[in-house]
């Protein structure tokens, strides 16, 4: 018997999440990857450390699996795209966002050159800093090709590039007005690119320093803990810098929504009515035109608007038709993200607090340990972050231009592949990371400890 379309339509939404979910596992480990590979060569060079230079080695060949996972993973996804919501695609296609995709694709052979060259030319140059200099590229190739997809989000959130207005009364027949170079600095552009790369650069950096937190407690052989301790300090260098910036990027974050994306703002921070010195409210939920249960901080909210964009009186949801409404849940989402990224940040605290008293923590038990579960709270922030964005733009694909079900292929065709898909992530990720550790615990010749 076939699917009705609703039913479809939210097997669409189910299949899209999901494959997003599997990918930024994979994403943020490899920009990640890229970075702790390109800081480990510079200090190898710098401070003449041969540990630094085993690190850069043999996580180049983690780096290899990586990319080539990440690839299929980035195909699965372009390949959804087309088939999940192929009116969108047509949208894209027909205005200046298109270009936004061409671009992602040259920084992705930039990425791939560089690579090349980094990994089977090791010893082909003659001056050091000459071959650190293509890991350099291999990490702008890689942030990069992140910043130009994370770009077609914004422009999801802010589209710009083209007459919407005339687009909707032709019926979303013609398009016209298109300035393909709008697209690249949307309205909330520049706070969304920032936000998410480092984000996406902490969360991997927490996954990686998991893993070498392990293995630093367990093992015993002193060559493998000088990599894991040399590792680990880059990592909580990088973790330190990145978690601040989220916090401040996220903050901005929010200031942008307040000016472009009220409805969304309002449902993240659970307002039911406009107005003004209102509280920052946590884990109640909206009854109607009154907010119940939870705990608030009085007036914090409306200060920090203030401060932030100058607006006084604040958006709330009865402004708004309910039936554009994004699911309330995203009010639950968003405080658990502000919640635990809270708690990361004063694990860093202490973490910095350590190192100013020469404690060293990248080598300290307590630290390690705790690294583990902080881990995996950062990889749930960071895809808490990621839902809350996406299902807080919902009903729309593209804010207040198409709806996800005008964009939809709401064919039951579409179930057989997708739960092909699914399989295919529920055994790759996990055999994925399985990976990577054989592949980097095996020590070929000649790449020292």
């Amino acid at each position: 018997m076939a699917l009705d379309p609703a039913t479809m339509l939210s097997f669409a939404r189910f299949l899209f999440g999901f494959t997003i979910g599997s990918h930024i596992l994979l994403v943020s480990t490899s920009i990640a990857l890229a970075i702790l590979i390109s800081i480990s060569e510079f200090l190898s060079v710098r401070r003449h450390d041969p540990a630094y230079e085993a690190l850069a080695r043999r996580l180049s060949k983690v780096f290899i699996v990586s990319f080539g996972v990440g690839t299929a993973s980035g195909i699965v996804m372009a390949v959804e795209l087309v088939g999940l919501f192929p009116s969108f695609m047509t949208l894209v296609s027909s205005t200046g966002a298109i270009v936004l995709f061409y671009v992602e694709v040259s920084a992705f052979f930039l990425e791939v050159l560089a690579l090349m060259l980094y990994v089977y030319y090791w010893n082909a140059f003659r001056g050091r800093y000459s071959h650190w200099v293509l890991s350099v590229f291999v990490v702008v190739g890689t942030l990069a090709s992140a910043v130009f997809i994370t770009m077609v989000n914004a422009w999801m959130n802010t589209p710009a590039g083209f007459d919407a207005s005339a687009y909707i009364s032709s019926g979303f027949r013609t398009i016209t007005g298109v300035q393909p170079y709008a697209v690249f600095l949307t309205a909330s552009t520049a706070d969304q690119v920032f936000h998410v790369l480092v984000t996406t650069i902490f969360a991997g950096s927490m996954v990686i320093g998991a893993y070498f937190a392990f293995w630093f407690v367990r093992s015993r052989d002193p060559a493998d803990r000088a990599l894991y301790s040399r590792a680990l300090k880059i990592l909580g260098a990088v973790a330190m810098i990145t978690i601040v910036l989220s916090g401040l990027t996220g903050s901005k974050e929010m200031a942008t929504l307040l000016v472009n994306q009220p409805l969304k703002y309002a449902a993240l921070d659970g307002n039911p009515v406009p107005g003004t010195n209102f509280p920052d409210r946590f884990f109640g939920t909206v009854v109607g035109e009154t907010y119940v249960g939870g705990f608030s901080f009085p007036g914090m909210q409306s200060f920090l608007a203030q401060v932030e964009t100058g607006v006084a009186y604040l958006p709330g949801l009865s402004q708004f038709p309910s039936s554009e409404w994004p699911p309330l849940v995203v009010h639950t989402t968003f405080n658990l993200m502000t919640v635990l990224g809270v708690a990361l940040g004063a694990f860093f605290l202490a973490y910095l607090a350590a190192l100013l008293a020469k404690k060293r923590p990248y080598e300290s038990r307590r630290f390690l340990y705790l690294w583990i579960p902080a881990a995996a709270v950062a990889m749930l922030v960071y895809q808490l972050g990621w839902a809350t964005d996406e299902v807080g733009r919902q009903p729309w694909i593209v804010y207040n231009v198409m709806t996800v079900a005008q964009a939809a292929n709401t064919s039951d065709a579409l179930l057989v592949p997708g739960a092909t898909i699914v399989a295919f992530y529920l055994l790759v990720v996990p055999a994925a990371f399985y990976l990577y550790a054989r592949v980097f615990r095996a020590k070929p010749e000649g790449v020292g400890p």
